[in-house]
This record gives C-alpha cells, sequence and structure tokens, in this order.
C-alpha cells in the first residue's frame, strides 16, 4: 500500500505540475505568437526603411555629383576671374606707367617752353633793337646822302 499512496502523491504532483503547466504555455504560446507578430512588422519595416535608404543613398550621390560639378564650373569661373584680376593689374600698370610717361614729358615740355619763350622774347628783343640800328643806319645814311645833295648844290 505504501507504493499506491506514492502513485497517489506523484498522480496528484503530475496533476498539479500540468495544472500550472498548461496555463504557462498557454501564455507562453500567446507570447510567442505575439513576438512572431511583432518579428513579421519589425521586418516589413525594415524592409521599407532598407528601400528607403537605398532611394536616399542615390539621391545623396545625385547632389554630390551635381555639387561636384558646380564647384568644377564654379572653379572655371574663378579662374577666370583670377585672370581678369591679373590683367586689370597689368592694365592699371600699364596706366600708371603712361600717366607718369605723359606726365615727365608735359614738365620737360613746359620747361622747355619757358627756355623757348626766354629764347622768343631774346630774339624778338635783337629783332627789336636790329630794327632800331637799321632805322637809324638808314636814317644816318639818308642824312649823309642830303648833306652831300646840299653840299654839291
Amino acid at each position: 500500500m505504501l507504493w499506491q499512496i506514492a502513485v497517489l502523491i506523484v498522480s496528484i504532483a503530475v496533476v498539479v505540475l500540468i495544472g500550472f503547466l498548461i496555463p504557462t504555455l498557454i501564455e507562453t504560446r500567446r507570447t510567442i505568437k505575439e513576438t512572431y507578430s511583432t518579428l513579421s512588422q519589425l521586418q516589413m519595416k525594415l524592409e521599407q526603411t532598407a528601400v528607403e535608404s537605398k532611394q536616399l543613398i542615390q539621391l545623396t550621390q545625385q547632389v554630390v555629383e551635381d555639387v561636384q560639378e558646380r564647384i568644377k564650373a564654379a572653379n572655371g569661373f574663378v579662374e577666370a576671374m583670377e585672370q581678369t584680376g591679373a590683367a586689370a593689374s597689368r592694365l592699371s600698370q600699364s596706366v600708371k606707367l603712361v600717366s607718369r610717361t605723359l606726365s615727365d614729358t608735359v614738365t620737360e615740355a613746359s620747361s622747355t617752353l619757358h627756355s623757348n619763350k626766354d629764347t622768343m622774347r631774346d630774339i624778338l628783343e635783337l629783332t627789336s633793337i636790329s630794327m632800331q640800328l637799321w632805322q637809324r643806319w638808314q636814317d644816318s645814311k639818308s642824312s649823309k646822302a642830303k648833306a652831300q645833295t646840299n653840299e654839291q648844290q
């Protein structure tokens, strides 16, 4: 009989254990279904995110290529501006040189003109004196001629 009591106790323990295990198994099964559903949704969202990420990467590559092209175009513009600046600098230097040369020429011409004015004044003065001397000589010649004519008469 002892063994019958032992079997009875073991049977009751198994029934109690099964009584506790059944709700746990049911809850575990429900949790696994929810986990599966959540994982399925996550997988779909992950696939959508992957597609969107690919599109974003492609768009980013296009933008980067466009920016690189614009930078290359801007480099040409910058080089042209540098060349224009260099040409403007050379032009400015040429204008300064021409201006300096013109200023020197005007200064030299001015001093030559003053010198020539003095020379012209001297020439005019000498011409005037020469005319006066010639007039006096003509007058003295004519007075001598009259004096000789008067003496002969």
